[in-house]
């Protein structure tokens, strides 16, 4: 039934035993931001040596190996190391280049030499980074800031776009392993940053800040939550005891884009006239291009800083359009003992773009743009109480301002937009949008970690969060428009809590863990959705009572397993249950019950929590000294998506969002990389994937009410599916002192795939099975040159990007009668002009070219 609810005191029961398990296991912990090393040390004959002091240079990190010759040292941020290893009697062991990673373990033995008495020597090796990480019991993939550097990349989007199960639609949206654009999250610090409204989140994260990102393309520990499909998981730059910065300017591209003109296609004059429009008529900043740069150091022997910051401004390629932005990061960390450690960042970002619309090419001051306002705050306390047990407080606050506008306007300024002669394009009036909305999220978190033994690691976790939630949006608010207005505030809560074990020992490790999610919208909802109201006996229309909607828990289970075959070669598996609720702008649109409208929607903050039951399973192995594949099978089943259906009753139509919708996906990831050797690292991934479902976004289902057809009963192609992604990264890296060549480095990135689905049109007597056809092929080749010289206190490198190398023109829409991107098919329909169809939005960017210098000390 519809008005099905979800019985909340059955829930309750289950979210009381699971605090109190909690807190009887004292483990409250969030998204990983630290990692691990452990190992075993031994005498020359192999033998345990216990009593051995092991520590970090350069930090307070440390500790001794117990009677077996095991040692673990906990909380290590990511980063590279050197360890070392003393013992009196004994030589000295170092090991340099020891690689840590959040969430995982680093494994690094010291087998100890007996000491001369007639010198002081000291063991010095390099630690080989380990192709196949033994305790990831699914696939993850790890970006250190020195890749990110040399890229060819400006956003974390193209980033992500590397990895297997990254894909990307024909709008520009990110998916992972077949799943819908908003199912990812992205944290910060352990913190995750979205505006809860949509569902956004900021794209484009300075890269100077970044210090590592550990990217998770499938199944999760219970850890992370509220997510269906992946996790990214950002961890931030501290300030260390010298001083670094470095500051880099790149161009605008240098090839102008041949969209940006008048009658841009061969044979297509422009009906109206065309005006280019720039950046800097709208820049925050009024320099072209973009700036980024960083610093960092110490202000006293106990407090740290960094800062980054940028400022870009970039046209579109198409005819109009622009994106134009100021970022400012600041982190200072305190070191109030060896064991207490205190820390407070901050980011501002200011934001406006305009994207493109070809029925507003000649009118484009008229058409709304974007501006956005974001900032966060995270303050976080770090105690290690011993070597076993540490503990972090975080609070952390992130608010978000959006607006869509046309120029400065108020909505009682708006005039309908008129189109001319060819009834396509806009000749008069204005875009019909605008929007005025805040929201600020709080969250509390408390973390420890607990080293019971030397093969369990316990963890759990508690965090609050409360949102505040302010929405302004209009639509045609115009006399003879449809002057939607939707007003509200809401301030929604969500608890979630978990528990986990990692279990390791040298033949097998399995992470196992369980989580529970808890959401109270704080709203009203009709008691039955299909009843909005009805009329009394003297035929007065009385709305339907509202009552306060049941606040929903979530249980998900998660478990993952690697078996280790040989010292090169481990097979992993993972299981789970994944939710995440939906988007609050679904939950509350249209809060007042506006059913004026045609075909009024309506939100349902009674909507459940979408689920997804994933499994994976895969072998990583190496090859040789330098090599190593990774290929895992999975397959998702999707439950209880978003939709949209359809009510009629009192003679009234309307739209309700509900979970109605599903899907099912399976497919085989494949990365086959090399570590740095012989001057040269790489990568490639390969993804192919089946991914099916009824609807491909939530408001499918009202598309379907307003075209008045039938919603899909039947599985069919999602329009984000994608047989075969490829994506090639090849690193070409010359160190220091290798004569004219040295401190060159070329990276470039090579993505192909094949062409997303669309519905071909035949004849309307015909029936067509949706999305049964499929748009060409699409690929990019992107790189990025830069030779370093140094100089007497800084060095100076210049550097040359070009993206779209090949300037292939990738088709990302075509006309569903031609399966052609220019050509509708109907050259005598009513609006089908030309100038009309040869949309350029309907293929992607051409080549662009970008130089640059950077200057680093």
């Amino acid at each position: 039934m519809l008005t099905k609810k979800i019985c909340f005191k059955s829930k309750t029961k289950y979210l009381n035993i699971f605090i109190t398990l909690l807190f009887l296991f004292s483990q409250i912990i969030f998204a990983g931001t630290t990692g691990k090393v452990s190992g075993v040390i031994t005498d020359e004959i192999g033998e345990p040596m216990p009593g051995v002091n092991v520590m970090i240079m350069g930090t307070t990190m440390g500790a001794a190996s117990d009677i077996n010759g095991e040692y673990f040292i906990l909380n290590i941020p990511p980063g590279t190391y050197s360890i070392r290893a003393t013992m009196v009697g004994y030589k000295p062991y170092k090991v340099d280049q020891v690689k840590v990673i959040t969430d995982l373990t680093t494994k690094i033995d010291f087998p100890m030499q007996t000491a001369s008495l007639l010198m002081d020597e000291e063991v010095i090796v390099v630690a080989e980074r380990a192709l196949v990480q033994k305790d990831e019991t699914s696939k993850i993939a790890v970006v250190t800031s020195e890749d990110i550097m040399s890229m060819p990349v400006n956003s974390i989007q193209e980033i992500l776009t590397t990895k297997a199960g990254f894909t990307v639609d024909a709008n520009g949206d990110l998916h992972v392993r077949g799943g819908r654009t908003d199912e990812i999250s992205f944290m910060v610090d352990g913190v995750k940053m979205e505006d809860p409204l949509y569902r956004d989140s900021e794209n484009n994260f300075n890269k100077d800040a970044i210090n590592e990102m550990v990217i998770i393309s499938g199944t999760f520990n219970a850890e992370y939550g509220d997510a269906m499909s992946g996790i990214v998981n950002i961890t931030t730059k501290d300030g260390g005891s010298k001083f670094h910065g470095r500051i880099e300017y790149t161009s605008p591209t240098l090839v102008e884009s041949p969209y940006r003109t008048a009658n841009a296609f061969e044979g297509v004059e422009d009906e109206l006239e065309y005006k280019e429009t720039s950046v800097l008529d709208n820049a925050i900043v009024p320099v072209i291009g973009q700036i980024r740069g960083s610093l960092s150091g110490p202000i006293t022997s106990k407090l740290t800083f960094f800062m980054s910051g940028y400022t870009v401004n970039t046209d579109s390629y198409l005819p109009h359009g622009y994106n134009t932005a100021v970022d400012g990061f600041g982190k200072l960390t305190f070191f109030v003992s060896p064991t207490l450690k205190l820390s407070l960042s901050g980011q501002i970002t200011n934001s406006e773009r305009q994207g493109y619309s070809h029925k507003w090419k000649y009118r484009s001051d008229n058409q709304a743009r974007t501006k956005k306002n974001t900032n966060r705050e995270i303050f976080m306390l770090t105690h290690t109480v011993n070597k076993n047990f540490f503990y972090i407080a975080n609070i952390s606050r992130f608010n978000n301002k959006m607006k869509i506008q046309v120029g400065n306007k108020s909505p009682s300024e708006y005039v309908r937009g008129v189109t001319g002669e060819s009834v396509y394009f806009y000749v008069d009036g204005d875009d019909s949008r605008y929007a005025d909305n805040r929201t600020t999220t709080y969250r509390g978190k408390l973390d420890a970690t607990w080293q019971a033994n030397n093969n369990h690691q316990f963890k759990g976790g508690i965090e609050l969060i409360q949102h505040d939630i302010n929405v302004n949006e209009e639509s045609e608010p115009w006399p003879s428009g449809a002057n939607f207005k939707d007003i509200y505030t809401k301030t929604p809560f969500e608890f979630a809590t978990y528990l986990q074990d990692k279990i390791e020992y040298d033949y097998i490790i399995v992470n196992v863990g369980l989580r529970l999610d808890y959401i109270d919208a704080k709203a009203n909802m009709w008691r039955d959705m299909t009843r909005f109201g009805e009329f009394d006996e003297d035929n007065n229309f009385i709305p339907a009572e509202e009552i306060p909607v049941d606040p929903q828990v979530q249980l998900s289970p998660r478990i993952g397993l690697a078996y280790p075959i040989t010292d090169e070669a481990v097979l992993h598996f993972a299981y789970g249950h994944f939710f995440q609720n939906p988007n609050y702008n679904s939950l509350y649109y249209n809060a007042a019950r506006d059913m004026s409208s045609t075909l009024p929607l309506v939100g349902n903050p009674s909507a459940k929590a979408q689920k997804t039951v994933s499994f994976e399973a895969g072998i990583k192995q190496q090859i040789g000294d330098n090599w190593a594949i990774d290929v895992t099978a999975w397959s998702k089943d999707i439950t209880d998506l978003l939709s949209t259906f359809q009510v009629s009753y009192l003679s009234k139509d309307y739209v309700v969002f509900y979970n109605l919708d599903y899907a099912s996906v399976k497919g085989i990831d494949l990365t086959l990389k090399k570590k740095y050797s012989s001057y040269f690292s790489g990568s490639i991934n390969y993804s192919y994937m089946i991914a099916k479902g009824n609807n491909s976004q939530p408001l499918g289902g009202y598309t379907s009410a307003f075209t008045k057809e039938e919603v899909p009963h039947q599985e069919y192609f999602l329009d984000f599916d994608q047989s075969h992604n490829f994506a090639l990264n090849f690193s070409f890296f010359v160190p220091a002192n290798k004569g004219i060549l040295s401190d060159l480095n070329f990276n470039f990135i090579y993505r192909a795939s094949s062409g997303l689905p669309y519905t071909p049109y035949v004849d309307p007597t015909v029936r067509i099975d949706v999305n049964s056809a499929r748009k060409p092929w699409t690929s990019t080749f992107d790189f990025r040159l830069q030779k370093r010289v140094p100089l007497t206190i800084f060095s100076l490198a210049l550097f040359l990007e070009v993206k779209n190398l090949f300037d292939t023109q990738n088709v990302l829409w075509v006309y569903s009668r031609t399966g052609k991107p220019f050509d509708n098919g109907q050259p005598g329909l009513v609006g089908s002009t030309p100038d009309a169809n040869y949309n350029p939005a309907n293929v992607g960017p051409p080549r662009t070219i970008s130089a640059g210098v950077q200057i680093i000390w």
